[in-house]
């Protein structure tokens, strides 16, 4: 099953903001926490994107998560 496209200009914009607030020092303890987070800022700042759920939420920011110490101390991934 593909995802619609304007899920994924949510998902485009979710993880771009995910980067931005890790290399910003700026993300909560949890992956939930942080998936929420960026949930409420997309509905906020782009409330004409698609709708997604937490899980897309988590889903598509989750190897970022993981890698967040390292992109951080390295500034990248």
């Amino acid at each position: 099953m593909s995802i619609p496209a304007g899920h994924r200009t949510a998902l485009r914009l979710i993880e771009a903001e995910a980067y931005r607030r890790i290399m910003a020092g700026d993300a909560p303890a949890t992956l939930d926490a942080f998936a929420q987070q960026l949930l409420d800022w997309l509905g906020q700042s782009h409330p004409e994107c698609s709708p997604v759920t937490l899980t897309n939420v988590e889903n598509q920011i989750r190897d970022t998560w993981h890698h967040r110490h390292d992109m951080v101390q390295g500034g990248g991934l």
